[in-house]
């Protein structure tokens, strides 16, 4: 998920890592806070994949910075990458799909559907398993779980409805 972020912010501003991970912050803070960190290595891998490419510039501060941008091809990774993402941990779910909405506007509205498609299908799922563990009789929840777990299920049915 984290390089669909970074290409995702890297198609709408060039920056460098710093403000990557600021814009980052700021557009999907509900959703994933990544760290410098985890950044920096998926930028390299990124790079190698001549997704990425920079130009390093001579800050007002006189340090070198790099300065990243998305290649034509780093577009179509980003698109694949939305297309194709794979839900491997239901419990990162609801994020996923968060994240995958919010970026979706880089693709053209056949692709839009086909994600919405991937995405919905997964929330079915998800809300069937959770409405099937509220239902069984030896999974004794406290009141208070149970009001926790209908409270994802409200989320998950206003993401349903965001889907159609």
């Amino acid at each position: 998920m984290i390089e669909i972020l970074i290409l995702y912010i890297l198609s709408k501003y060039d920056a460098t890592i710093y403000k990557a991970k600021k814009l980052i912050i700021e557009k999907f803070f509900m959703y994933s806070k990544p760290s410098l960190g985890a950044i920096n290595p998926a930028l390299k891998k990124l790079e190698g994949l001549s997704c990425v490419e920079f130009e390093s510039k001579m800050t007002d501060g006189g340090m070198l910075s790099k300065i990243y941008k998305i290649t034509p091809f780093g577009m179509k990774y980003l698109k694949n990458a939305l297309l194709t993402f794979e839900f491997k941990n239901k419990a990162h779910i609801l994020n996923c799909v968060s994240i995958l909405i919010c970026a979706s506007d880089v693709l053209d509205e056949d692709d839009k559907k086909e994600l919405y498609k991937n995405c919905l299908n997964n929330i079915l799922i998800l809300k069937k398993d959770i409405v099937d563990a509220l239902e069984n009789p030896y999974n004794m929840y406290e009141d208070v779980q149970k009001k926790v777990i209908r409270t994802e299920l409200s989320t998950i049915e206003g993401l349903i409805e965001v889907l159609q």
